[in-house]
């Protein structure tokens, strides 16, 4: 039977499970609209307190990020190497990501295809941007300017309102205190819940640092609001401290997505999981619309296409799956900007060995940072960046993996036997091979070692440059026939931007260990290039948001430029970096574009 595009199937049709599709679907459904969920990946078992995710992540020899969602529900082309955390289709042993010959630097950041999307293993970090973030052309001649109409004043009620719709903790005291005044961060509401307790560590770097300068500015450690429940909250639990919340959260205490795709099913949306959406269909006689979608559904082992109509269509996937669809389907791309901007936050990290024990692998993985650097003057000359306090040991420091992982050598040990000898190790190998302890003696070392370990983990913003972008492979397609991505990404520009602010990280770095009184030779210092560095998760840019659409490819409600019943939700539309978990701002715009949405389905303007 022939589809009637004129009575489409759905009111609104969401490609996409993360937490962007999630709040919308839901405020969508609520409203008794006629809404569909398509995600790629499957349902994650959630029965029995989640003890068979625990016990997949037990048995995991790497203990990556995607370690306790194996089986059925994943996508096996997109998921991490257990030990490199490269990203192989396990059908052909090619990669999924792509690069062009001569790209300068990999793309260290990932995500899950699964119903929930990469909420299954974020922190729960929840930060705003702050006012200057959206203003950074204007502010100091740098980056790019979010579009009128979409600043922080014009966001904040939408960021309160996603705060009470998660359910975030964080320390009212503070935001009136200091980031009212030093950045202009202004709240209307207080946050639903008070803020997660912070850590004995926490409090020991406090009292080190409280006050002092570094760089002309005062240094301060303040609380990190959360997506976690410090007390009961819609029905989950209170965080009990396992510090998991990477790669899982075993209680429920940290939101993740798929408490609102429940909640939108319950009002009447409809989820159709192991569906990839393989194109964005334009109405052929007006192609300032879109009808719908075509999909490859998985059922076992065999694929079925189908195709769905709908009034509204929202690409919600994330930074470079919405451009790879987008420009596999040749829409919303009059600009040719679709798969452009392609920023991330790189990270450096620096680990010590404390002189006395400060008890790490306590609470949630980050519970105090130091945000002084988030903005200023220098923000003409070098990159803004924020630096967490991990509470997770060194179990999560590059290739190391302590206790687990291999010996490598500390640079600021001249001794070449010393380095390899050294309790700086902090590695089994280390200590049964090198020390030759066994029995008694390695428990006890190893107790000494794990309570003694920190991690400063700093992640910085990234320029929006046009030359990072996401194409289409000439190359290798997925076994749905769609071409993989070929990422095009460099760290900086020439300006030298974030280089000059990875030196500044690492002195900081330095900085805040030796106000400690912790000894050179205990200190792990990242080098300041661009030979090591981490990637924070966070796939921004891509489909970028402004007024004109021929700088840009939405609107500040998120709506495509050239097409009238096109929205693409997530970080992809932002135009700038920022310092700031992009979470909390991914939310905020949904909310305000469900209300955009339900305007239109209405005829209003």
């Amino acid at each position: 039977m022939a589809l009637d595009i004129n009575e489409p199937e759905f009111d609104v049709i969401f490609v996409g499970s993360g937490i962007a599709a999630a709040l919308a679907a839901h405020r969508l459904a609520e409203a008794r609209y006629r809404v569909l969920i398509l995600e790629a990946g499957g349902v994650v078992p959630d029965s029995l307190n989640r003890l068979a995710l625990v016990r997949n992540y037990i048995a995991s020899p790497g203990k990556t990020a995607d370690s306790p969602y194996c089986g059925d529900e994943l996508d096996p082309e997109i998921q991490p190497d257990q030990v490199t955390g490269k990203q192989p289709d396990q059908v052909t042993g090619k990669p999924y990501y792509q690069y062009p010959v001569g790209n300068k630097h990999d793309f260290k950041s990932f995500y899950e295809k699964l119903v929930g999307g990469s909420t299954w293993h974020w922190q729960g970090i929840w930060l705003r941007m702050i006012p200057k973030d959206f203003e950074m052309k204007r502010s100091y001649g740098i980056g790019a300017d979010w579009p009128r109409g979409c600043r922080y004043s014009d966001l904040e009620p939408w960021y309160s309102d996603a705060e009470y719709e998660v359910g975030v903790a964080g320390n009212d005291q503070q935001a009136e205190t200091y980031f009212k005044p030093e950045f202009g961060a202004y709240r209307s509401r207080p946050y639903p819940m008070p803020e997660l307790t912070p850590s004995y560590m926490d409090a020991h770097i406090a009292a080190a640092v409280q006050g002092k300068i570094f760089q002309d500015k005062k240094i301060l450690v303040t609380n990190v609001a959360h997506a976690i429940n410090s007390q009961q909250y819609d029905g989950r639990p209170a965080c009990d401290g396992r510090t998991s919340c990477v790669p899982l959260c075993a209680s429920k205490a940290r939101y993740d997505a798929v408490n609102h795709i429940k909640k939108a099913l319950a009002a009447g949306a409809e989820l159709r999981a192991n569906c990839s959406v393989t194109r964005v269909n334009l109405d052929a006689a007006n192609h300032k619309r879109v009808t719908g979608v075509d999909y490859v559904e998985k059922i076992g082992t065999q694929m079925e296409k189908y195709t769905v109509t709908g009034h509204v269509v929202v690409v919600a996937a994330n930074g470079i799956e919405t451009p790879r669809l987008l420009l596999a389907s040749n829409v919303a791309n009059s600009s040719k900007l679709v798969g452009c901007y392609l920023m991330d936050h790189p990270i450096k990290q620096s680990f010590a060995l404390a002189t006395k024990p400060l008890f790490p692998y306590r609470g949630p993985q980050t519970t105090s940072d130091i945000e002084a650097f988030r903005d200023g003057p220098f923000r003409r000359t070098y990159a803004a960046y924020k630096t967490s306090i991990k509470n997770d040991g060194w179990s999560t420091v590059g290739a190391i993996l302590a206790p687990r992982g291999i010996a490598i050598d500390n640079p600021n040990v001249k001794n070449r036997e010393d380095k390899h000898t050294a309790d700086s190790m902090g590695t089994l190998l280390n200590f049964v091979g090198a020390q030759g302890l066994f029995g008694a003696k390695l428990r006890d070392k190893v107790v000494d070692h794990l309570t003694r370990q920190i991690v400063l983990n700093s992640a910085a913003e990234q320029l929006p440059i046009r030359e990072n972008r996401i194409l289409l492979s000439p190359k290798e397609k997925d076994k749905f026939g769609i071409p993989k991505p070929e990422i095009h990404y460099a760290l900086d520009n020439d300006n030298g931007y974030l280089q000059r602010c990875f030196t500044k990280i690492i002195k900081f770095h330095q900085f805040v260990f030796d106000q400690m009184g912790i000894p050179l030779k205990d200190q792990y210092l990242q080098d300041d290039d661009f030979k090591t560095y981490g990637g924070s998760g966070h796939i921004m840019g891509t489909t970028v948001m402004g007024d004109d659409p021929k700088t840009s490819v939405v609107d500040p409600h998120c709506k495509a430029h050239d097409v009238d019943n096109l929205f693409i939700l997530g970080s992809s539309v932002f135009p700038t970096s920022s310092t700031a978990n992009p979470t909390s701002t991914i939310a905020a715009l949904s909310l305000r574009a469900a209300k955009t949405i339900e305007r239109q389905l209405k005829g209003q303007p």
